[in-house]
């Protein structure tokens, strides 16, 4: 069997990288000390072979059992261009009315196309670096720090399934909002906002919200119980709901915010370095999600203080 060869592999595809460059070519990324550097979309969201599973004790050997799962992601990847396109294409309504109940509105969508948001959006949480930090979690809560080839064996070896196992039990079987932004600007970072954690069991009620573009989130929810129809919707987002959705990234990251033209405060959750989550539901992207159109109310959460 051939030697498996190095590679350089995109947490953050590049396709969707590409959008968030400011009118310098570049984008802005901060880290946890608030110190800022500017990089090229194409340099961000590398990891080398980090679709890789390699089995020997040292990476610069291979055994006959080492494998590539890079192209698990082949289909987000195709997907996401066109999928962008369309999404960007989708009607709106004014952010005027008082309630986000009454500011959604519906949209058609076949089958193929939910399945098409699923594959990509998934495919972001699979691959980002909390996912990843989480899949070796409790090895190292149980043994102490890893050999770094022992500890990228570990992950890739957790990863491997994640794609199919959760964008496979989603498909187009949930509810769907896209999140629009005209004046402030969504940021993205190392980790987000979802629920898909155990890389082999995907969960009852999954829901993820993600930035696709600065100015455009997605949200995904399977929640217990919801009407079929509207199965898409549209919002546009007030300033302080992005700002909500924007806390929520930095709780969510570790190491790396990225931003196009307006750059964040770095708040104190960021500043600990660490892949945090919030710790109940009461916050307000769970409120954001469990007011999607069609989700029964007896399962919406109160309005919570950050």
């Amino acid at each position: 069997m051939p030697k498996l060869k190095s590679e350089r592999h995109h947490w953050w595809p590049r396709c969707v990288s590409r959008r968030w460059s400011a009118t310098d070519g570049k984008i802005g990324w901060i880290k946890p000390d608030g110190t800022e550097i500017r990089v090229p979309p194409d340099q961000l969201g590398l990891i080398n072979n980090g679709h890789h599973v390699k089995l020997a004790s040292d990476t610069a050997d291979s055994t006959p059992w080492d494998f590539s799962f890079e192209k698990e992601f082949d289909a987000a990847d195709n997907h996401f261009p066109p999928l962008i396109t369309w999404l960007e294409s989708l009607e709106r309504r004014s952010p005027d009315c008082s309630e986000p109940t009454s500011r959604y509105l519906a949209q058609p969508a076949t089958d193929e196309q939910l399945r098409a948001i699923t594959e990509s959006v998934v495919s972001l949480a699979a691959r980002s670096p909390a996912t990843r930090e989480a899949s070796v979690a409790f090895a190292e809560d149980l043994r102490g720090p890893l050999a770094s080839s022992e500890r990228n064996a570990l992950i890739g070896l957790s990863m491997r399934n994640y794609q199919r196992t959760f964008a496979d039990s989603i498909g187009s079987n949930a509810k769907f909002a896209v999140l629009f932004s005209p004046k402030k600007e969504f940021i993205y970072g190392d980790g987000f906002f979802h629920n898909l954690k155990a890389p082999t069991v995907a969960p009852r009620n999954p829901k993820l919200l993600v930035p696709i573009t600065p100015s455009m989130s997605v949200i995904i929810s399977k929640p217990r119980s919801f009407t079929a129809i509207p199965r898409l919707s549209t919002i546009v987002l007030r300033e302080l709901e992005v700002d909500q959705c924007n806390h929520a990234i930095q709780v969510y990251s570790c190491k790396a915010l990225f931003y196009r033209s307006e750059r964040p405060l770095v708040n104190e959750f960021f500043r600990k370095g660490e892949h945090l989550e919030y710790a109940r539901t009461d916050n307000p992207i769970d409120e954001l999600i469990g007011g999607l159109p069609g989700v029964t109310p007896d399962f919406r959460v109160s309005n919570p203080e950050l």
